[in-house]
């Protein structure tokens, strides 16, 4: 990872597909990212206040399961501290991601060079506008 985030950062990857989510916390790892996985929406419940990520990488459909409503849930209590990727099999135009309360979302299959590239856009550090003083 670039010098620039030199604190790591957390991801929580929630997926049932035990191959993606293997590969997934692979790569990631790599990248010197922190991981952990969960393959229910009740173990990401568990994990999440001991782990408390950055950034989730959220299934939509976790084993029949809405993942969305945890989504909700996420951005409920923690605001804007937690940033929520939802991953989707259907090809729902990008700007539905704001009804869903996520942060952004991508279509499966995932493509890892394009994730990784979303992964740090949403880490970079956001700019503030500078006004001039008076």
């Amino acid at each position: 990872m670039c010098a620039a985030y030199e604190k790591t950062r957390r991801i929580l990857v929630i997926d049932d597909d035990i191959d993606l989510l293997m590969l997934l916390e692979r790569r990631l790892k790599q990248e010197g990212y922190e991981v952990e996985t969960a393959a229910n929406l009740s173990e990401a419940d568990e994990l999440f206040p001991s782990f408390l990520p950055h950034l989730v990488l959220l299934d939509i459909n976790v084993n029949g399961e809405d993942g969305r409503q945890l989504c909700w849930k996420i951005k409920h209590i923690y605001a804007n501290s937690v940033k929520v990727i939802i991953m989707s099999g259907y090809d729902y135009n990008q700007k539905m991601s704001v009804l869903f309360g996520a942060d952004d979302l991508l279509a499966k299959p995932l493509h890892t060079e394009f994730l990784l590239h979303r992964l740090r856009l949403h880490f970079m550090p956001q700019m503030q506008p500078s006004w001039p003083s008076n």
